[in-house]
């Protein structure tokens, strides 16, 4: 990518992050990096193109951490490291999680590809929850559909805890890592004795 491009792209996730995307402009944005608005026009024409290309670069770190999750799905503690990486990586993008609903109505590119993509993380977390209990770290289903739902309940958590942080302002020396376990910690009833003694190893 090219080098202005990315230092754009940083310089306006950090005004986003901080200001909000509603109020932070195109022109706040040409300030902060000293360059003319002419400038920053030409690597981008509007808000929506910035905005846009912040969320598909998102989508590929999450992508390449999902593919490593996969690959290596038969311990709970690689789910675990995962998820705190993750976690920690839409913090960084967190204008994203926050205005999301306001997001979707400006880019029915984004709108689209995020409904789409939701489709491709269930399928990956049902390899996920299958390796898990053939490993005999998950139990088995006690109803139909009880991990599809288990893993609706995740997605809504993971995209909603940004907002709930800063509406709440938890009072722990790393937030993240509190709103990681608080995630995390939704699976204990599902696991084993197996799964339970690994859990308990990795708070441990």
């Amino acid at each position: 990518m090219n080098n202005t491009r990315q230092i754009i792209l940083d310089k306006a996730k950090d005004l986003f992050n901080s200001n909000g995307i509603q109020t932070t402009t195109l022109r706040q944005i040409a300030l902060a990096l000293n360059i003319s608005q002419g400038n920053l026009n030409y690597h981008f024409k509007a808000k929506q193109d910035i905005t846009e290309a912040l969320y598909f670069e998102l989508v590929h770190k999450m992508d390449a951490e999902m593919d490593s999750l996969t690959q290596q799905f038969s311990l709970l503690s690689t789910l675990y490291q995962s998820a705190e990486k993750t976690i920690r990586i839409f913090y960084q993008y967190r204008f994203l999680m926050r205005d999301m609903y306001l997001i979707f109505r400006e880019s029915e590119k984004i709108k689209s590809h995020y409904i789409n993509l939701q489709q491709i993380r269930r399928t990956q977390f049902n390899t996920l929850f299958s390796a898990m209990l053939e490993h005999k770290i998950l139990r088995q289903e006690e109803f139909a559909n009880e991990y599809a739902r288990l893993y609706e309940r995740l997605n809504i958590l993971g995209d909603n805890w940004i907002n709930a942080f800063e509406l709440f302002k938890i009072d722990q020396d790393d937030p993240i890592r509190y709103y990681h376990n608080l995630l995390f910690e939704t699976i204990y009833p599902y696991l084993t004795d197996t799964g339970k003694n690994q859990f308990a190893e990795i708070y441990n």
